[in-house]
C-alpha cells in the first residue's frame, strides 16, 4: 500500500502529528506503516497526517505521497520545502514541542547536562515500530546545534500552540542564544 493524498471522506480520523481531527473533505496525507498487530505478513496500515504535519513529522513519506499524487494541495511548494529541510536535517522531524522544565531531572541530548527548572526545553519524539515514542529533551539554547539548523521556531509554535507572545519571545532568544552553558558555580546561565 503506497502513501498518499486524498481528501478525507469522514471527520473520524486524528492527526498522528498534532492529535487533532482532520475534518471531513480536508486533504490529508496517508502514511502506510507495519501493521504490527495483523495476523497476516507484510500487513500495513494507514497513519493519517494533516499536510503540515506529515512534512514537519514524516518528511519521507510525504514527499513519497506528492509523488504519486494529483490532489491540489495548497502552498504546495512551502511544504515541499519543509519536507526537504525535514530529509536534510534528520534529527528535525524528532522536534516536538517546548515547554518549561518541571524539574531538574532532565538531562539535555545534546550536551548532556541537566535542564535547570523552569528553562526552556525542546521535547523530542523517536519514530520506532510504526510510532512515535518520547525521546528525551534538549535545552532550548541546544536545539540550533543538535537539529543542525536554527530555522525551529515555526515548528515549535505549531506542536505547542498555548504558548502566548511572552513565551514564544524568550523561546526565540534563548533558541538563538547558542548552546547551553552553566556558570561556574554550576547553576544555569539564565537563558
Amino acid at each position: 500500500m503506497p502513501h498518499v493524498i486524498e481528501r478525507a471522506t469522514t471527520g473520524r480520523a486524528k492527526c498522528r502529528g498534532c492529535g487533532s481531527a482532520i475534518a471531513k473533505d480536508a486533504v490529508r496525507v496517508g502514511d502506510a506503516v507495519p501493521n504490527l498487530f495483523a495476523d497476516k505478513e507484510g500487513a500495513e496500515a494507514m497513519h493519517w497526517y494533516h499536510p503540515l504535519c506529515a512534512a514537519y513529522r514524516r518528511p519521507e513519506s510525504f514527499l513519497q505521497a506528492l509523488e504519486g499524487s494529483d490532489v491540489e494541495l495548497p502552498d504546495r511548494e512551502a511544504l515541499v520545502a519543509l519536507a526537504a529541510d525535514g530529509v536534510a536535517h534528520h534529527r528535525l522531524p524528532r522536534l516536538d514541542r517546548a515547554e518549561r522544565a518541571p524539574t531538574a531531572r532532565a538531562a539535555c541530548r545534546a550536551c548532556r547536562v541537566a535542564i535547570p527548572k523552569d528553562a526552556w526545553r525542546i521535547a523530542l519524539l523517536f519514530w520506532q515500530d510504526g510510532r512515535f515514542a518520547p525521546a528525551g529533551f534538549v535545552h532550548a539554547t541546544c536545539a540550533a546545534t543538535y537539529f543542525e539548523t536554527a530555522d525551529l521556531l515555526d515548528r515549535v509554535r505549531h506542536f505547542t500552540p498555548a504558548l502566548t507572545d511572552a513565551d514564544v519571545e524568550t523561546l526565540a532568544r534563548d533558541l538563538a542564544a547558542g548552546p547551553y552553558a552553566p556558570t561556574a558555580a554550576g547553576e544555569s546561565d539564565g537563558r
